[in-house]
């Protein structure tokens, strides 16, 4: 190869170059054999540096016109086949690569065309800076001009002058790949698509012609088709095959795309057919969504969501009525349990659980995790634990049982000593009925199954109840009537286990925060002083020779921090009305004057309705053990004086109230320890005597007043219900002091928005006792009226 420049003869030198772009085109390989690269590039290179001038825009317009030639051939003898798709496809194919191989021997060509001093040359001789030929032949790399060239000699003219063809075939060979053909030629429609593209490629906007020739006319037959053919699955009735008829077609439809469009054809393309398939007859599959969770027909269900998830907006209908249908079926659970929930929190508490976890299920195997599917778990969890449908419960006659309420007696069941056993107990005997094992083996069971419970059981039983807790609104009814049970747990010392007490309240901390478990913890350091106390107390009688000393375990309570219903006012008016026995005289006025040394100027109140003990009966056919409320040895110690008393005997040496004398006896007289000298029901006049014939297996009896204690639990559960009103306005009161100190100034509707956005974490206040609250603070002058609906703090 020599650079020099010399003189040539532009006609040997391009009829050379013609014969060499003959070879590339034509595909012929004996002439390919003879092109070399070098040579091609030399006869060009020649031509663009001759002397005395250059023939560069001589060369440019000859190659031009030989394409110009070349593609009108083509064209002609593309059309001479019926299946004009696959001719062009083949022929573009050739022309492309061919032109590729003519753009490399062209390169110097093409650098002195483009190039800005030749425009400029260009332009001071013609007049024309882009365009040779009087305009013809746009000044461009030679790939660049044979494209061009095809497009308007082969593409348009097929278009304009023969209706079209290539593009009619093309989605007629679609339209069977829809209907099912296994010959559809994927490949060959591939490279007419792309064609429209690649013709394009050199200019500013290379995908105008494949959107104007391909991809709008592709939308609309896309539209028609599957307009068509879901009209009629649809009307088939079964919506189960529509959706599985859709679903196959909508991955088709994106496979297809894959094959023939170009990527930003895609989401449009599956964008009309979701419209034709999917969002046209969604409320026929909404409508039929219920039916489907009824039945647990799931693959369904996920049929659906995998549909109108492609849809705007089409998740929220079926969200809806998810979230009803989860709601309904945990309503009818509490239904069907009715009044029974009082006395069994724990079947509420399985039931639920179960329905939890079989629908968080749900969502993961059927719902794809999907976080929206959860929330309307969550959501109609929330429903059925705080009882938003209060008219469903008074019909039921359950309104007065909450699920915070339920959730708080559950943890009392499972938190009290042989929780865990009882049920052991209960499941290790029905399944030992079944097949009649020897006695050993089904206490070895027995035995093994109750260490287990102990052991692991309870604390998942708890962990459970703490999901259901989550939900829970109205967290500080769930709090008053804990905080109650824990007290009776831990004075009466039932509770099964202090790590497990703890552990309980430490997730409360974790999710109500600190303050809420503060009197929960300020109880256990009480028991634990109390020990201490105790022992100190003992080491003070042994010290001082006190006789006379009823053995005797004494608690000391922080007022503040027990919820205990007695007060102050009924505790003293107890001690001076109530006739303690002399037996315990002593210890009680001895603690009294040790507590006193110990803790200068604090006052002790007795709580005698929480005291129980021991009382032993000496008089019968063995000796008996009585584990008695203190009411109930005040009753009995009557009658180691007297045979027959009468009830208001009774009430004047005890001290009690005719209640209270009632409710204390009628356990005994039903367990037979004391007996009445009529048949009447216990009144004033009836006369009761100790039953000298009583006898029994156990020697240690434990007197439960099973009516008393739901009398009792009923007011108990009274109290606690309104002292959670009264602790909410104290609560609304402290944060409209709070919110009005730090602003000063707010009108209404902010301030009742920051009140609720302060109590939410306990409990979903009600504008009406915002309200009432607000105008008692105005009696109070703690906040004034400024304007009609503004309000100041006072300080």
């Amino acid at each position: 190869m020599t650079l020099r420049r010399k003189a040539i003869d532009f006609n040997e030198h391009f009829s050379q170059l013609v014969e060499m772009l003959n070879g590339i085109f034509a595909f012929n390989q004996k002439q390919q054999q003879q092109i070399k690269g070098m040579t091609m590039y030399q006869v060009v290179y020649d031509m663009c540096i001759a002397i005395p001038r250059p023939f560069t825009e001589k060369v440019f317009i000859g190659i031009a016109e030989y394409l110009d030639r070349h593609t009108l051939n083509e064209c002609k003898r593309i059309l001479k086949h019926d299946d004009i798709v696959t001719a062009y496809a083949r022929a573009f194919r050739q022309f492309a690569l061919a032109a590729e191989y003519m753009s490399r021997g062209c390169c110097y060509l093409d650098r002195i065309i483009t190039s800005p001093a030749y425009s400029s040359n260009s332009r001071s001789q013609n007049g024309h800076q882009n365009y040779f030929a009087n305009g013809k032949y746009k000044r461009q790399h030679v790939e660049a001009l044979a494209l061009q060239l095809w497009k308007l000699n082969v593409l348009f003219t097929i278009r304009d002058r023969y209706q079209n063809k290539l593009f009619y075939q093309v989605f007629e060979l679609i339209r069977q790949d829809r209907d099912g053909a296994d010959d559809a030629p994927h490949s060959t429609i591939k490279g007419v698509v792309t064609s429209l593209v690649q013709v394009n490629s050199f200019t500013e906007q290379p995908l105008q012609l494949y959107i104007e020739e391909f991809e709008r006319p592709y939308l609309v037959h896309t539209k028609r088709y599957y307009e068509a053919e879901a009209a009629r699955e649809i009307a088939s009735g079964n919506i189960s095959r529509f959706m599985k008829k859709a679903y196959q077609r909508l991955k088709q439809e994106i496979m297809r795309n894959n094959q023939y469009c170009h990527s930003t054809s895609h989401g449009r393309i599956v964008r009309e057919f979701e419209a034709q398939y999917i969002a046209a007859y969604q409320d026929r599959i909404i409508d039929k969504f219920e039916v489907m969770l009824k039945n647990e027909r799931f693959s369904d269900c996920t049929l659906v969501y995998k549909l109108l998830n492609r849809i705007p907006s089409g998740l929220k209908p079926i969200l809806t009525i998810y979230e009803d249908y989860v709601a309904k079926l945990g309503q009818e659970i509490v239904t069907g349990l009715g009044l029974s929930v009082a006395k069994n929190p724990k079947a509420y508490i399985d039931q639920l659980i179960d329905l939890h976890s079989k629908y968080y299920q749900v969502n993961q195997q059927v719902f794809s995790s999907d976080s929206a599917f959860t929330a309307a778990v969550d959501k109609a969890f929330r429903r059925i634990v705080n009882d938003d449908d209060e008219q469903e419960h008074k019909a039921n006659n359950n309104s007065s049982l909450s699920g915070p309420e339920i959730l708080a007696r559950y943890c009392d069941m499972m938190l009290k000593k042989n929780a865990g056993r009882k049920e052991a107990l209960s499941s290790s005997t029905t399944n030992g009925s079944n097949g009649a094992p020897t006695t050993n083996k089904r206490k070895a069971l027995m035995k093994k199954a109750m260490m287990e419970v102990d052991e692991n059981d309870q604390e998942e039983k708890l962990m459970k109840m703490i999901t259901l807790f989550n939900y829970v609104e109205d967290k500080d009814i769930f709090q008053k009537f804990y905080s109650r049970m824990l007290a009776k747990r831990l004075i009466y010392s039932t509770s099964s286990s202090e790590e497990l007490e703890m552990n309980m309240i430490n997730r409360l901390k974790e999710i109500c925060g600190v303050e809420y478990t503060s009197k929960l913890n300020k109880m256990f350091t009480d028991m634990s002083l109390s020990n201490e106390l105790n022992i100190k107390y003992n080491s003070f009688i042994k010290e001082n020779n006190m006789a006379n000393q009823v053995n005797m375990s004494i608690l000391v309570l922080t007022a503040g921090a027990w919820p205990l219903n007695q007060q102050k006012e009924d505790a003293e008016s107890d001690f001076n009305k109530l006739q303690i026995p002399r037996v315990l005289e002593n210890n009680i006025s001895s603690f009294e004057k040790f507590y006193g040394n110990q803790y200068n100027g604090r006052r002790l109140l007795w709580q005698w309705n929480l005291t129980r003990g021991e009382i032993r009966m000496n008089h019968f056919d063995k000796n008996y053990e009585l584990q008695v409320s203190l009411y109930q040895m005040i009753i009995l110690l009557l009658f180691n004086q007297d045979g027959a008393i009468s009830l208001t005997d009774i009430t004047t040496q005890s001290g009690l109230t005719m209640a209270d004398t009632i409710r204390s006896i009628k356990p005994l007289v039903n367990m037979h320890i004391l007996e009445k000298l009529d048949e009447q029901a216990l009144s004033k006049v009836s006369e009761i005597k100790a039953n000298s014939s009583f006898t029994s297996k156990r020697t240690k009896i434990k007197v439960t007043a099973t009516s008393a204690q739901n009398e009792i639990q009923q007011q108990e559960n009274a109290a606690a219900r309104k002292s959670v009103d009264e602790d909410r306005r104290m609560y609304i009161q402290a944060a409209i002091v709070r919110i009005m100190k730090s602003r000063q100034m707010l009108p209404h509707v902010q301030l009742v928005q920051e009140i609720f956005d302060q109590a939410n974490s306990r409990f979903s206040p009600s504008v009406v006792m915002i309200k009432k609250c607000i105008e008692q603070l105005l009696e109070k002058q703690f906040i004034a009226r400024k304007e009609r609906d503004t309000y100041v703090y006072v300080a």
